[in-house]
């Protein structure tokens, strides 16, 4: 067998620029809730404490052997609060109980005359002057409490993560794209009825949340040092809406985000849930190995391949159902597919559909660790 030669860094910038690494990069989206699932953990107490949540999470990292890029802090309910996104809680507002994990609370909570505001002083000013308390019980001091305990999450993550494990992926700031976050606060219905009766209001928001989300993203890296922004989107593409309202109120706005970022030496990771099969090939417009892709099972990724090959690298699907119900035999054999026909020629990170499940078997995650770990390695 051969042996490996790339640290974890050189490996996920060999796949991200395009070339290729002694192996595939694997970096799969483990949040809190398989480790909480794992070791027994209280999640309703992870979400009102995050420090216990990375502290588990780093648990896990180490009991499993590691992997070679990592992309989140936990995903607690004060940090989305923070972002301006309603969210329910176990222990909160669900059942305190093993089965219980957190979820968005979508509603019309953002009303109509909200975009108007949006447009005039940004997002982030409209959240921490008033919408924070509409979307929560909040008081001011409980909402600079939240920020400060976000800022010692933020800071215990760097070191965890990228100083004493020196993982690859060097991620300076998770964002929401802003199309999705207005869908998320408006509801799918309320704000398909924006995007066709109130298109104007809607591209207002947009442009002032874009701007904002370019600016104060780029200081944040410059700041912290990283060089990877993760954002996700699960709203806009043609398995919901047709290619007109994706080429008007997404393409431009993301477009110009890419842009922005890499002209600053920085990568987009755009986290891509549900089918976009029609709209991968607008990806091809943008500049080469300038993002990633990350396709979530429901994208006929193989095809991806084809459209974007020596484009943009991909980051690839092992489902959350071949985690959960799969047998290890099917896990190993899809992680070779994966890397037979993504990783040989480079432009491929090997992950898992979405964040894997808190139902996932532990071998499953084990054979996908040991087959993307050894099966390139071991080829002649």
């Amino acid at each position: 067998m051969k042996e490996e030669y790339m640290t974890p860094q050189e490996r996920m910038n060999a796949a991200i620029n395009l070339e290729k690494p002694d192996r595939v990069p694997i970096a799969p989206l483990v949040g809190m809730d398989l480790p909480a699932a794992y070791y027994g953990l209280n999640t309703a107490e992870m979400h009102k404490e995050p420090i216990k949540a990375l502290e588990a999470m780093v648990k896990f990292f180490d009991e499993f052997g590691g992997w070679d890029g990592y992309s989140t802090l936990p995903l607690y309910k004060g940090g989305y609060i923070l972002a301006g996104l309603k969210f329910k809680a176990p222990g909160q507002e669900l059942p305190d109980g093993p089965n219980y994990y957190g979820q968005f609370d979508e509603g019309e909570w953002m009303k109509v005359e909200d975009y108007k505001t949006v447009a005039d002083i940004g997002w982030l000013k409209f959240v921490a002057s008033e919408y924070i308390y509409r979307i929560s019980d909040w008081s001011p001091e409980d909402a600079e409490e939240a920020r400060k305990k976000f800022f010692e999450l933020a800071v215990k993550g760097v070191e965890e993560w990228l100083i004493k494990r020196k993982l690859g992926l060097r991620t300076g700031a998770n964002r929401v794209h802003p199309f999705f976050t207005l869908s998320l606060n408006r509801s799918l219905l309320k704000f398909t009825q924006d995007l066709y009766y109130r298109p104007e209001l809607v591209e207002a928001a947009l442009e002032t949340m874009t701007d904002e989300l370019i600016k104060r993203t780029i200081a944040a890296c410059k700041n912290n040092g990283g060089n990877v922004v993760f954002i996700p989107e699960e709203r806009a593409e043609g398995a919901i809406y047709p290619l007109k309202i994706f080429e008007r109120f997404w393409w431009p706005y993301t477009k110009r985000i890419v842009e922005a970022f890499y002209e600053e030496g920085i990568i987009t990771w755009l986290h891509l849930d549900q089918c976009w099969d029609l709209n991968i090939p607008y990806f091809k417009e943008l500049p080469r190995a300038s993002c990633i892709i990350d396709l979530d099972g429901l994208t006929d990724i193989f095809k991806a391949k084809e459209i974007l090959k020596d484009h943009l690298c991909i980051m690839s699907d092992v489902s959350g159902s071949l985690f959960s119900i799969g047998s290890e035999k099917q896990v190993e054999d899809y992680v070779k597919k994966l890397i037979d026909k993504l990783g040989v020629d480079g432009g491929h990170i090997l992950s898992s559909g979405c964040e894997v499940p808190p139902t996932c078997r532990p071998e499953n995650f084990k054979i996908f660790l040991k087959t993307g770990k050894t099966y390139q390695l071991s080829k002649k």
